[in-house]
């Protein structure tokens, strides 16, 4: 019972509309603004751009939902320019220590692997070994970006 409580609570906070979520600005608001501008839900308007910020900015944090939907935009080329390699790079990162994203990024991580040559592969390998979230002492570059 109480299992069934926390769950639907959660759901209430991952999908409440636009107007209900917290005002804090938290990640969780964040990211559920990124998904209307990336989605044009919620009265937000319809901006991949603005949501690849949102997402940018997440994922130097470290947030692995925002790494990943980071990673399908590069992949795509929606919001921000198509990028293979930083593609790559977040889709690799969100799926560290997460099996079930690991499992849904396989196909794509793959794809992308043939279409990189060995020396941007052995880079970005290098670099995704190397990556620290933003908020980690001892990073190594503050913005580095591929």
């Amino acid at each position: 019972m109480i299992r069934k409580m926390m769950f639907c609570l959660f759901l209430g906070m991952c999908f409440a509309p636009a107007g209900q979520a917290d005002s804090s600005n938290s990640p969780l608001s964040q990211y559920q603004q990124a998904m209307n501008y990336l989605l044009g839900r919620n009265g937000s308007e319809k901006s991949p751009q603005k949501a690849a910020a949102i997402f940018k900015n997440l994922a130097e944090h470290n947030w692995k939902s925002a790494q990943h939907m980071l990673g399908n935009l590069y992949y795509k080329g929606q919001g921000l320019e198509k990028n293979d390699l930083l593609a790559y790079k977040w889709l690799s990162i969100a799926s560290r220590d997460n099996l079930h994203l690991a499992e849904a990024v396989y196909q794509k991580r793959k794809d992308l692997q043939a279409r990189l040559s060995e020396m941007h592969l052995k880079q970005v390998e290098q670099w995704i070994e190397n990556w620290q979230p933003v908020n980690q002492k001892n990073r190594t570059s503050p913005r580095n970006e591929l």
